[in-house]
């Protein structure tokens, strides 16, 4: 597997797109509780994009760490492996975590909008299939596992496309279309909604980026901040309705443009420490804060119940507390249990002649 360097820029970016994600589902219940915020709705209503922007970043990732891996069985595996170890853990720990909650705590499942998980809810939940939530959403047990889903789907057709050829971005990028082009089909369901949402393609904007850095080339700085005004000012004339079916035009492209702006400027800006440390986070504050928020907002309540403190700075109260949870699940569990199950995981390997290759 090709050697993968550590871009700052874009720990930088998955810092500011878990934040955003944070900061967007904070500001809802923060709201809704009774503190109204004023400033901070401003900027948090554009956090859902964080979506996206991973989905970019974890395209141009898988690209860069698989550049010059031979085709085959045994490479599929290795990288299949290795995002297992590193997705899984965490997400099954919190998931059960979460099933506990709900069944065993009175009043657990009205602070998680009266959730109530089924036995399928929870088994498809646990293996990544798509499926309907006893309130309706198309969600897993952890609603914001959703794009976890996708990420696993991306996976596994990347694997698919390794065992076969080494023009990968050609097979993933083609399978995709398809599938996306099927969504224009009358059909119903929430699998082939699922699999066939053109969201998809936001993965294949990030392996085109990942595949142009690993041949050795970088989009210059000045098409970067070219490409960034283009999207940003195409958003603000069209300012289209946002559906299924444009999201990784809507979403996606900005997302993409914020990707590369960041890798443009790679050596040409002093990117925060902080920013960096939250980066390497961001997959624990990601999943993390489905609960802090929640937890912290009804604290918060307590003590101040008759809504004296501005929205404001409740806001900001919750997204910090958050960070912090996230920072100490990244310490002290996920990156000990993906490190567990990456050790076993080699183990297994070595005993089937395996070669292992990094993450």
């Amino acid at each position: 597997m090709a050697s993968f360097r550590k871009y700052r820029s874009i720990q930088a970016l998955r810092a500011l797109a878990a934040l955003g994600v944070v900061a967007f589902h904070t500001n809802g219940i923060v709201v809704s509780h009774g503190w109204p915020a004023h400033v901070f709705p401003h900027v948090s209503r554009y956090g859902e994009i964080g979506v996206d922007v991973f989905f970019v970043i974890s395209g141009f990732v898988m690209a860069l760490v698989t550049h010059g891996v031979p085709p085959g069985l045994a490479s599929a595996r290795s990288f299949m492996f290795a995002r297992i170890a590193r997705v899984v853990p965490l997400y099954w720990l919190l998931t059960a975590f979460f099933i506990a909650l709900v069944a065993i705590v009175p009043g657990a499942s009205d602070a998680f909008d009266h959730a109530h998980v089924t036995a399928w809810h929870a088994f498809s939940s646990f293996v990544f299939l798509p499926s309907m939530s006893s309130t309706g959403i198309a969600a897993p047990v952890l609603g914001v596992g959703w794009t976890l889903n996708y990420e696993m789907w991306f996976y596994v057709v990347f694997g698919v496309a390794m065992c076969a050829t080494r023009h990968r971005l050609l097979a993933v990028g083609a399978l995709l279309m398809l599938t996306s082009a099927l969504h224009l089909l009358p059909r119903e369901g929430v699998a082939f909604a699922f699999y066939t949402n053109p969201l998809v393609l936001e993965f294949v904007f990030g392996c085109c980026v990942g595949t142009l850095y690993a041949s050795g080339r970088t989009v210059p700085a000045a098409a970067a901040v070219v490409l960034l005004l283009a999207t940003a000012a195409a958003g603000a004339a069209f300012a289209p309705t946002l559906t299924d079916a444009n999201r990784f035009l809507v979403f996606g492209l900005p997302a993409l443009a914020v990707v590369v702006a960041g890798l443009s400027f790679e050596n040409k800006l002093r990117w925060s420490t902080w920013l960096e440390r939250i980066g390497d986070s961001s997959y624990s504050l990601y999943l993390t804060h489905l609960f802090s928020i929640p937890v912290v907002v009804r604290v918060l309540q307590a003590v101040d119940a008759q809504h004296r403190v501005p929205g404001d700075l409740m806001c900001g109260i919750v997204v910090v507390v958050s960070v912090v949870i996230g920072l100490a699940s990244y310490r002290w569990i996920e990156r000990p249990a993906s490190r567990a199950v990456a050790r076993w995981m080699a183990m297994q390997q070595a005993g089937r002649g395996v070669a292992g290759v990094k993450r």
